[in-house]
């Protein structure tokens, strides 16, 4: 027994000049204090560089055209969805910019400290499979540039995979070390990751046009108009609803995300507003223009090459065969800067929003770093390879994985907006007892999960009609193919509703006793008012040993204001 206990304590993650971690706070779960609050409007924008010009938002316009769709609708669609997944974004994550808590902590708010391992598993789920998707991508622009330094070498590298498993000797080679490459940026916590973005965002958008204006210079025979269009004659109510469908996959495409995006606020700078509307407008601008740029480089390269390339890097690699000495140099500088791409969208959407999920099951043993790397190693197990190779549906199912992302993004809007009245009680974040205002029942919140089901449900036979070849109504088809909407829209009003029909009396009592008081809805100025209140130093709300103490003491709150 002394020595289980003796290695378990060497297993607890570093103290980090605090109290020592404990079943439901570390370091990276606490609140945010000013030191590490080092996101500005400018760290926003570059985040959202990185995350939208990536190789699947590159890509979009396949899928749209595919559908039927000409590629000025394609266009309207990608334009709608993001504006739309802008407005969704900026309401599920003003939360984390105001109390500087990431989506671990808010889901506790809203499903209770036990039920929140329901929200946090589905996330690391989606971390884990699409980390592994956008490192295999990172891959084969890593082949690209090996290859164009040493294109005899690698193209003798033996392959001693089988056929069926999708993939070569030279891609894994490249896989695993794009894999190598993400584990000491991995390292960096992210409020020092902002010089990173800096170089990252400006490589990735001059990459971008750059390959657009090659492409649109050295085109021959005009656009293809086989990317531009499918050729395929839509009526009006099919052309309504492919439309509808495809603003839906705007969405679905980045609905994990959306729904996590408060990891990231929770850094942002006072005051919070900048950040908020840096991200709002940079969102849907971003994510418009590499769309864009896929449709309109992969239509003036359709003809050059035989077929539409929409992967960049097997594009690259068939301007690179076709070229000489200058056609690898440039394939090179442009490959590279798709790898920065994929590092991008990685680093911080996928193992630092993984990270801090996982860190969240078992706090006292995990921290953000522990939690990333174990999304990176657990990513093998995907087998993204065989996957991307064998499954035309895979990406749609992982897009179409928005049918329980809304329902989650909803029902923490209402949440914070029409529950809790923008007032969140922090410090009970932290406690897994009845003291906590946020236990509920045993620690879960059922008004939370009869709000997620009740939003999952109309969609749901859609959904399996949608990634299987089962034949389902039309009227599903149609209620799916507006998944997000309907998903957010009720369970945000199921949540709400319950919430008035089934009070928790200690939540309305707090935010009946903060509203009264005008108490300020951000971190910093509650706990200011809680210090007039209560005398304990603003400092201390940070720190993972006061918390607890701080919420025995609020029960005195009401006796005091009354006197």
């Amino acid at each position: 027994m002394g020595m289980r206990r003796r290695l378990l304590q060497k297993l607890e993650v570093p103290n980090q000049e605090e109290a020592q971690a404990d079943r439901w706070n570390n370091h990276d779960l606490k609140p945010v204090e000013p030191a590490r609050r080092t996101w500005g409007a400018r760290q926003f924008v570059e985040l959202w560089i990185l995350v939208n010009m990536n190789i699947s938002g590159y890509q979009t316009g396949s899928s749209l055209v595919a559908d039927g769709l000409s590629w000025w609708q394609a266009i309207i669609c990608i334009a709608f969805g993001n504006i739309l997944a802008a407005i969704f974004c900026t309401l599920n994550s003003t939360s984390g910019a105001y109390y500087h808590i990431g989506y671990p902590a808010i889901a506790r708010i809203a499903f209770g400290m036990n039920g929140s391992y329901f929200a946090v598993l589905n996330r690391i789920l989606l971390s884990v499979v699409w980390f592994a998707v956008q490192a295999w991508n990172g891959g084969l622009c890593v082949l690209v540039c090996l290859r164009a330094i040493f294109p005899g070498h690698i193209d003798r590298i033996p392959n001693p995979f089988p056929a069926r498993t999708g993939m070569n000797g030279a891609q894994f080679m490249c896989y695993v070390l794009f894999m190598l490459i993400c584990v000491p940026l991995t390292y960096i916590h992210p409020h020092k990751l902002n010089m990173f973005f800096k170089i990252c965002s400006v490589i990735v958008f001059i990459n971008q046009l750059a390959m657009l204006i090659w492409a649109l210079a050295t085109m021959e025979g005009g656009l293809s108009s086989g990317v531009l269009s499918s050729g395929e004659a839509l009526d009006k109510s099919s052309l309504a609803w492919a439309i509808c469908s495809g603003i839906m996959a705007q969405i679905g495409g980045i609905a994990a995300g959306i729904l996590n995006d408060n990891d990231f606020t929770r850094f942002a700078k006072t005051p919070e507003r900048r950040a908020i509307m840096a991200q709002a407008l940079t969102f849907p601008v971003t994510a418009f223009l590499t769309s864009l740029f896929g449709i309109l480089i992969t239509a003036a390269t359709a003809e050059r090459y035989g077929e539409a390339l929409w992967n960049p890097p097997g594009l690259l690699l068939a301007a690179q065969k076709a070229g000489g000495s200058g056609s690898r140099a440039s394939t090179f500088f442009c490959a590279f800067g798709w790898v920065i791409t994929q590092l991008g969208i990685n680093i911080p959407g996928n193992l630092v929003a993984g990270g801090v999920d996982v860190a969240a099951l078992w706090p006292k043993y995990i921290n953000l770093r522990r939690g990333a790397y174990m999304v990176l190693i657990v990513s093998l197990a995907a087998n993204p390879w065989q996957l991307l190779s064998s499954s035309s549906v895979f990406l749609e199912v992982l897009s179409a994985y928005s049918v329980f992302l809304s329902p989650m993004t909803g029902l923490l809007v209402s949440q914070y907006y029409v529950i809790q009245r923008r007032y969140f009680k922090v410090p009970d974040v932290y406690i897994g007892d009845k003291r906590s205002i946020y236990w509920y029942t045993c620690g879960i919140n059922w008004r939370a999960f009869v709000a997620f089901f009740g939003g999952v449900a109309p969609c749901i036979t859609g959904f399996v009609g949608s990634v299987s070849n089962h034949t389902v109504s039309a009227a599903t088809v149609h209620i799916y193919d507006l998944n997000y909407i309907v998903g957010f829209g009720i369970s945000f009003v199921v949540n709400w509703a319950l919430h008035c029909l089934f009070p928790v009396p200690e939540q309305r009592e707090f935010v009946r006793r903060m509203e009264e008081a005008g108490a300020p809805k951000h971190l910093d100025g509650l706990m200011e008012y809680l210090e007039e209140v209560d005398g304990k130093s603003t400092s201390e709300s940070y720190d993972v040993g006061v918390i607890e103490e701080k919420v025995g003491e609020e029960k005195g709150l009401s006796d005091k204001e009354a006197e």
